[in-house]
């Protein structure tokens, strides 16, 4: 166990003069991120004249310069392909900087031991970063450090490093090599390192198309393209690959793709149209074009290969109303929803929990990477809630949980523990907990979460998707981890692709949301299953003679029908919907419901649309003391969002009000059971206004997949209950491992008057009951 932060803080502070404050160069000016191409970085703005760096996986000092960090990146500027970079001029050489530890034995002899970086902590302004040596025969050695930026009387500046030792045996020497010469410490206690620095020119920020190989790549991120379409795989939309491969890299059809560019549409390469782009001049459309045919094979010939275009055209008649075919439009009828965001908070919110004070805690997925704390015990406004930030500079902070009286965390390359240790609300310690999962530079190795249960944490880890073809996956990647308190941590599952959501279900039991990419043909609800693999096929061993089966999901979302980036599930306390599930979906948009019921021992169900109405794309649910379902929305530009929105925060409190709609959907034998929220009126049903059809997926290895076997099903008896609440089909023709879609007509009543709220759902029938059960 860590020695006591505040001890380590007193002893480091108890023999130095008070300390003026700070001139830091940056809100906040400790911040942790990608930098350099390099994970679990903490940088620090230690004065406009001096940053540094350190870097936390190996436990070293990276970097002293003078200049600043360009922030680039998701959380910054909504670009994809690029991370923050340092930029300037370094104090001291990289050969020269003292950074490597190392532990010497009463006979001199170099002792082995491993680095724990224990994150760090705040007092007056200044950073205290945590250190634990464990030798290989158990000695536990702790050291903290204080880096600080001063100057003298005479202007003469110095990066300091005070160090407070305790846990060093008699007769051991601790050092740190990289220096001119080693700098020991041969006893427990205080101990400072003084570097003088020189005198340097203030440096101009490099402009930034240098940070790129052509200007096509700058020109993209700078727009939406890298949202749908990658170099060599297909996503949404083709890859630059087959586009050059189309046009065979002609300059001949640049005008016809700047048109198509700026004006956007369908039919060229599917149903899926492009967004349009009139703020793009030719002169910005060029350079993209350009890099786009660096790609085309190098033994076709220029030419021109102008495809038909093909015009889909929906009149307004053939329109599908909303909740029957399309999107719902409007807040769930048995739901008020309130709006919370106000004009000086506009969370994209990454995370969210209920204080131990019974407030709201929300984590932002922003440049600040923020924990802000909300309370209304002063006011019945929504909006008039107190707001006190009281932690920041976390690295994309996606889930946040609360145990006993303990804030946790999970960034994006760690679990940490925040803590209050002086009482003024601001949390002060920032302890890493787990920080050994596997990482690379890669935008796309999120960290999502957080499930506290039976003394352990559960997260689930995203894939990269920028690796060549020579890199492999990091260990722990597509994964559900078990975290234990300790530190330690275990892989439950594997082939997660984009898992942004983790929630308790029914029975206590664990379920997933994944997003649809390369070998997922559809998002999912999967039931977390140990030992289950979940088909995304890039993490496997390349060793492996065959891919393992996959394990079917609870419920297919089938990709912009009733999802496309699915998030955290929560279970439902009131109305006929206790106990069943919903989850959000960021692009997509609202919220949707899901039905489970066990088959043959397995999780299956169905996936309802349920409401919309909400600003942005919804991220993170969770319920409040006063029985609201708060939800928090994110979203970013070009992509990731619902309607270009970024940020949102709002609740749902239930209003008693019944709503007419689909409740459950049951596999029986010979095929469904229906039940309803009310019951039916009898002169609007009509058994031919009930349409089915039914698939099946196939996983490739491109950006989704296609739906195979695709065919309508036929009813042959249809029943409705005495009580006129359920309706029974009888399907033949019915297959395990399908998807059916269901469709009613929208003349559909309750027996009070009520028009249904939607008709459609899918059921994911992995198994048929036996007749038996």
């Amino acid at each position: 166990m860590h020695l006591p932060v505040l001890f380590m803080l007193a002893l480091l502070f108890s023999c130095s003069e008070p300390k003026p404050s700070y001139e830091r160069a940056m809100d906040p000016w400790a911040f942790r991120s990608v930098l350099d191409k390099q994970p679990r970085m903490l940088t620090l703005a230690l004065h406009p004249d001096c940053f540094a760096a350190y870097n936390l996986e190996k436990g070293e000092l990276y970097k002293v310069w003078k200049g600043g960090v360009r922030l680039e990146g998701t959380v910054y500027t909504n670009k994809k392909n690029i991370q923050p970079t340092s930029w300037g001029i370094p104090y001291i050489e990289d050969t020269s900087l003292p950074r490597r530890w190392q532990l010497l034995g009463p006979d001199g002899s170099e002792a082995s031991f491993r680095l724990q970086q224990r994150g760090y902590s705040f007092k007056k302004d200044q950073i205290l970063l945590h250190y634990e040596l464990i030798g290989d025969s158990g000695q536990l050695i702790y050291i903290d450090e204080i880096p600080e930026y001063t100057r003298n009387k005479s202007s003469a500046a110095t990066f300091e490093r005070n160090f407070a030792v305790r846990g060093l045996p008699q007769g051991y020497r601790l050092s740190l090599l990289g220096g001119r010469e080693p700098f020991e410490m041969r006893a427990n206690g205080n101990h400072a390192l003084r570097i003088d620095l020189p005198s340097l020119p203030s440096p101009e920020m490099p402009p930034f198309r240098e940070q790129y190989d052509h200007l096509g790549i700058l020109r993209m991120e700078n727009s939406d393209c890298y949202t749908c379409h990658e170099e060599k795989n297909q996503m949404v939309g083709p890859s630059f690959l087959d586009i050059a491969a189309r046009y065979r890299g002609s300059k001949q059809n640049y005008p016809y793709l700047i048109k198509k560019i700026q004006e956007g549409g369908a039919g060229v390469w599917g149903d899926t149209p492009m967004n349009a782009h009139p703020l793009l001049s030719e002169a910005d459309i060029r350079p993209m074009l350009d890099y786009i045919m660096t790609f085309a094979p190098k033994e076709q010939e220029s030419g021109t290969a102008v495809p038909k275009q093909v015009s889909l055209v929906v009149s307004p008649e053939e329109k599908a109303k909303p909740g029957f075919g399309a999107s719902l439009e409007g807040v769930h009828p048995s739901f008020d929803l309130v709006t919370l965001h106000r004009e000086d908070f506009q969370p994209r919110v990454g995370g969210l929990a209920i204080a131990p004070d019974g407030g709201l805690l929300v984590t932002t997925w922003d440049s600040i990477g923020g924990v802000y704390h909300l309370s209304w015990e002063d006011t019945a406004d929504p909006r008039g809630f107190k707001l006190k930030r009281i932690a920041a500079g976390l690295a994309e902070p996606l889930g946040i949980e609360v145990v006993g009286d303990d804030l946790y965390v999970l960034q994006k390359h760690e679990l940490t523990r925040l803590r209050d240790l002086d009482g003024d609300g601001i949390m002060d310690e920032y302890y890493a907990v787990c920080n050994s999962w596997g990482v690379t530079d890669d935008f796309h190795e999120f960290a999502f979460g957080l499930v506290f249960k039976e003394d352990h944490f559960y997260i689930t880890l995203s894939m990269a998707m920028r690796l060549t073809a020579d890199q492999r996956q990091a260990p722990d990647r597509g994964k559900t981890l078990k975290i234990a308190l300790d530190g330690s941590f275990e892989p439950i599952d594997y082939g997660l692709r984009t898992p942004n959501g983790i929630g308790v279900g029914p029975e206590g039991e664990l379920f997933v949301t994944d997003n649809q990419g390369q070998w997922l043909p559809g998002n999912k609800l999967i039931h977390v299953q140990r030992g289950a693999y979940n088909g995304m096929a890039w993490g496997l061993d390349p060793e492996l003679e065959s891919v393992p089966e996959m394990v079917p999901p609870a419920i297919w979302l089938p990709d912009k029908e009733i999802g496309n980036s699915p998030t955290e599930p929560v279970l439902m306390r009131f109305g006929p919907y206790a106990g069943q599930l919903v989850h959000g979906d960021v692009t997509h948009g609202g919220i949707k419901r899901d039905f489970l019921e066990k088959i043959n021992g397995s999780y299956q169900g169905a996936v309802f649309r349920f409401s919309q109405g909400f600003h942005a794309g919804v991220n993170r649910l969770v319920w409040g003391p006063d029985d609201a379902l708060y939800v928090g929305e994110v979203g970013m530009v070009g992509g990731w969002s619902w309607k270009e929105r970024q940020f949102g925060l709002e609740k749902l409190t239930y209003n008693g009000n019944p709503t007419f709609e689909m409740l459950a959907i049951r596999a029986t034998p010979r095929g469904f059971e229906i039940e309803f929220t009310e019951p039916i009126k009898h002169t609007t049903f009509d058994p031919n206004g009930i349409s089915l059809s039914h698939w099946w997926y196939l996983p490739t290895e491109s950006y989704g997949g296609p739906k195979m076997d695709l065919a309508p099903l036929t009813p042959t008896r249809i029943e409705v209950s005495p009580d006129r609440k359920r309706v029974y089909l009888e399907v033949p023709g019915l297959r395990s491992g399908r998807v059916v879609h269901f469709l009613f007509d929208p003349s559909l009543e309750s027996e009070s008057g009520r028009p249904l709220w939607s008709g459609e759902a899918w059921y994911t029938l992995n198994s048929i009951p036996n007749d038996n059960i």
